[in-house]
């Protein structure tokens, strides 16, 4: 026991004298998720506030008037006038002033929607498909009125909106368990992310340790003290679980108060179950120490290690969903990802802070982890005694 305090003494005086790892451990994990999360609640902010338009029809037009009724009720759109011409609505587009105008043909015999050019492509096909939709109902309600009141003369009419009252109701609910009061929101999706993106960058400082050691001899006199080998490498496994466990504690803080008191954000909620939630922490540390050990075993030079160790991390924290949520990925780069020790940490914390589930929701891809860290111990350990 003394043995493994001294081990655990040595890597924590190598470790808080390497200041350029400390950051790269806590502060950029920090910046990365105040970042991300401010960037996507602006981009979600934008699809939220209603996009401007000019509307052009003419006079006693009835499918003038039921356009502007449904574009002023469908909630995503602003008209800024309804009655304008064909040249102001022409120029206002042109010159960026608007970005949709709808022009109204006499007679009502056809609709022209106007686009301005400079639009991004996706934020142009967001509006597109949406006035294209408003457009081919209001068309269908007018057609609709005109149906009903040729088909019984004399009889009242009954309108398009009163018709479409007698369907039944529509509901929006989360798939979520049924007592569950989580929402989810960018704070829930990103934090676990970058909690798993800022455990496995301690490969850089850990793969340090394990090459300083080996390249300055420290290792090969250690060896020749009745010390084994496990004691060894358990010192630096012991010391860099706490370190995980802090940069966790550090997220959840973040998540529960800088982004929700300081940032207006929602507050962060991680589920009901302690204990799963402790278990997830716990193997997905292990999974990144297990990285970390594994990385420095092989490598020979520092430059080495850092390089590849820092290049992996990202490679695998793109193809897990750190950045861009998995769904949104090609079918070949998610099933990569689901091999992927990052990923399995990521769909445990996302489990228990959307989901609100519990250890046995997270069962399988902790022992994956652990069966990961006792893999990348198991090489780690071969690797160093064959070259000792």
């Amino acid at each position: 026991m003394r043995k493994l305090q001294a081990g655990f003494w040595k890597e924590w005086l190598i470790l808080v004298r390497d200041l350029p790892g400390l950051g790269i451990l806590f502060l950029m994990p920090v910046l990365l998720i105040l970042v991300v999360t401010m960037a996507q609640e602006n981009a979600l902010k934008s699809q939220v506030e209603k996009s401007t338009i000019l509307i052009s029809s003419p006079p006693g037009s009835v499918l003038g008037k039921q356009v502007i009724i449904d574009f002023e009720a469908s909630g995503m759109f602003r008209i800024a006038d309804e009655a304008a011409s064909r040249e102001v609505l022409y120029e206002a587009i042109r010159t960026g002033q608007i970005p949709l105008g709808i022009i109204v043909a006499q007679g009502d015999t056809a609709i022209t929607l106007v686009i301005d050019p400079t639009l991004h492509e996706i934020y142009k096909t967001t509006l597109v498909t949406a006035a294209n939709f408003i457009l081919k109902g209001a068309g269908g309600k007018v057609i609709m009125q005109q149906l009903m009141a040729a088909s019984q003369p004399g009889t009242p009419v009954l309108s398009s909106e009163n018709f479409l009252k007698m369907a039944p109701p529509v509901y929006h609910q989360q798939a979520v368990k049924e007592r569950s009061t989580i929402k989810p929101t960018p704070v829930q999706n990103n934090i676990p992310g970058f909690v798993l993106f800022a455990m496995f960058f301690i490969v850089i400082p850990l793969s340090g340790s394990v090459i300083s050691e080996k390249n300055e001899g420290a290792s090969f006199r250690l060896r020749t003290l009745p010390v084994p080998l496990w004691t060894i490498l358990g010192a630096k496994v012991l010391l860099y679980l706490l370190v995980c466990i802090v940069q966790f504690l550090l997220m959840m803080l973040i998540g529960y108060y800088l982004l929700h008191l300081m940032l207006g954000f929602p507050m962060l909620e991680m589920g009901s179950d302690f204990l799963a939630l402790t278990i997830a922490t716990i193997t997905a540390a292990l999974g990144a120490v297990g990285f970390g050990l594994l990385v420095g075993s092989v490598s020979r030079t520092h430059s080495q290690a850092a390089l590849f160790g820092s290049v992996m991390v990202v490679i695998l924290g793109i193809i897990s969903g750190t950045f861009l949520p998995i769904h949104m990925m090609p079918k070949a780069i998610r099933i990569i990802g689901s091999f992927s020790p990052i990923r399995w940490g990521i769909d445990n914390y996302l489990e228990l802070f959307i989901r609100d589930g519990t250890v046995l929701d997270i069962l399988p891809r902790a022992l994956w982890l652990l069966l990961f860290f006792i893999f990348a111990m198991l090489i780690s350990m071969l690797i160093i005694a064959k070259r000792n």
